[in-house]
């Protein structure tokens, strides 16, 4: 009898709490359906593509990086039909795609917050600067602003000379053969560059390319590749399931260590000679690296928000790099006209020497620059630029009041190729950056470095490494290429069959 009783109390107790979770789902159910109503309403005016039940416009991110890549511009140009603007829904979340440099720079000034997709960052650069929360990151970037003033960052240049003299001798295994990407020589040398900088240790990246830190980079940033492109991998839920979840953490904690090892030797030397004032000097001469450079500031850095910055910078801020200068050669290559005006520019500054470039020597290079500029519109390496939308904003090209709670996606490779451009904004034309053409184009139309106080730190640095590496490599040799070919999106954005240039031997360049 007590068994029966039991038993139907059991079954009861049973019954009540799938009661309790069924009318929980329908509460949040009701509540997420009329706030994504009324976030309908309000995005009205902007068009969006066919969605399905539940998932909305998700199967956009669904295929491989090419495919992704095509439907991402297939809602490029949906937002051209509309003012530049579309919207779209992944599951209960509200994006607008933006196309338009005025709606661009609304977000971009006025929306600081990063989308909640950049969390897949945080197990690997925490509060660093790239993807610290807002608050945080308006203080640290206060501290870190001045360090990278042109005044500091023009102090590296020799070692970015050293670095490109021996980049320029890793190519000559190249010479006069076929056809190869060149992506990993250069990603090699701003590695070297960028960790010296950084961290103020040679990596010897170039000529010792295989070590237990960059296997773990490597494999870290492929995992994360794949969070952000395959919708099943991105809840936490999920992924932690997968046998990624504890790859990535055992060589996260590989990068770690590293930056940690370096963080307290250097924190040891400052405290060492702290009391001597030896830290205001810069030892023989040379320029203090940027991790010295954040000891006695006004805010006492951690050693973990120290490696937390660090990393910041070495990892978001080198393949960016590296990935412009590749697709600057390529372009070269394909356009031997531009090739030739760089070159005699270069001539006009060096003669037919291999020096390196000074301050001085940089500033004379106008028409490079325009080259570099043409290069990151075209392909622009970071495609895409995402923002919390925290409060209701009022998107004056668009005439929408996007509501808050949703996101915003800023295409900047979509803004790149808008109409703003002119009649053939697919047409590589470096001239498109002359003053007088300049003159009156809205200043969010370009936007590689993002646009706003939430900007690239680094750009002009990033610009200082450009410059000078692809003087050295544009004299010491001839470019030739076909094509840039089909592109992927893998968070960065690459050509699919990689950067493929074919070089041969300019000049004998004397060392005067």
């Amino acid at each position: 009898m007590y068994i029966i009783i039991f038993q139907y109390n059991f079954q009861i107790f049973i019954m009540i709490i799938l009661a309790v979770l069924l009318l929980a789902v329908c509460v949040y159910w009701m509540r997420w359906s009329a706030r994504a109503q009324r976030m309908d309403r309000m995005t009205s005016k902007l068009p969006v593509p066919p969605t399905l039940p539940l998932i909305g416009n998700a199967t956009i991110f669904m295929g491989d990086t090419q495919q992704i890549l095509k439907n991402l511009w297939s809602v490029a140009h949906l937002a051209f039909k509309h003012k530049n603007s579309a919207k779209i829904w992944l599951g209960p979340k509200l994006y607008v795609a933006i196309a338009d440099p005025a709606d661009a720079q609304v977000v971009l000034e006025n929306c600081l917050d990063k989308d909640s997709v950049y969390r897949f960052l945080r197990p690997w650069l925490g509060h660093g600067l790239f993807v610290a929360p807002v608050d945080l990151w308006k203080s640290h970037r206060k501290v870190l602003l001045p360090i990278f003033h042109n005044k500091v960052v023009e102090e590296y240049l020799d070692v970015i000379a050293e670095q490109g003299n021996v980049l320029v001798g890793r190519l000559q295994e190249q010479l006069n053969k076929e056809n190869f990407d060149v992506l990993k020589y250069i990603t090699a040398c701003t590695l070297d560059i960028v960790f010296e900088t950084a961290m103020g240790e040679r990596m010897d990246v170039q000529r010792n390319p295989d070590t237990p830190y960059l296997r773990a980079r490597h494999t870290v940033m492929e995992i994360l590749n794949m969070r952000f492109f395959k919708v099943w991998l991105q809840p936490d839920l999920l992924f932690n399931l997968t046998h990624y979840a504890k790859q990535q953490i055992e060589n996260i904690l590989i990068t770690h260590k590293f930056t940690d090892k370096v963080v307290q030797k250097k924190r040891l030397e400052y405290e060492r000679n702290k009391d001597e004032n030896a830290s205001q000097k810069p030892p023989e001469g040379k320029p203090r690296a940027v991790l010295d450079l954040l000891f006695g500031r006004e805010i006492d850095f951690t050693n973990e928000q120290l490696r937390e910055h660090i990393d910041s910078i070495t990892i978001a801020g080198n393949d960016t790099t590296a990935l412009v200068i590749a697709y600057t050669l390529v372009l070269l290559g394909m356009h031997q006209d531009a090739q030739e005006k760089v070159f005699l520019e270069q001539q006009s500054i060096f003669g037919n020497t291999s020096k390196s470039p000074t301050k001085e020597d940089l500033q004379k290079m106008f028409y490079l620059e325009r080259v570099i500029k043409e290069s990151m519109r075209l392909y622009t390496v970071v495609p895409i630029i995402a923002r919390n939308i925290d409060k209701d904003i009022y998107l004056p090209t668009s005439d929408v009041t996007v509501p808050a709670g949703a996101g915003a996606v800023i295409g900047a490779f979509a803004v790149h190729r808008s109409a703003v451009w002119g009649p053939d904004p697919d047409v590589f034309d470096p001239d498109r950056f002359l003053p007088d053409r300049s003159a009156g184009r809205h200043p969010a139309a370009f936007i590689p470095f993002s646009y706003g106080s939430r900007n690239c730190i680094g750009r002009n640095f990033g610009m200082l490494i450009m410059k000078s590496l692809l003087s050295i490599i544009v004299r010491s040799y001839k470019i030739e290429a076909d094509d840039i070919g089909a592109l992927k999106v893998e968070v960065l954005l690459f050509p699919i069959n990689g950067h493929q240039i074919k070089i041969r031997k300019r000049i004998n360049l004397s060392k005067k």
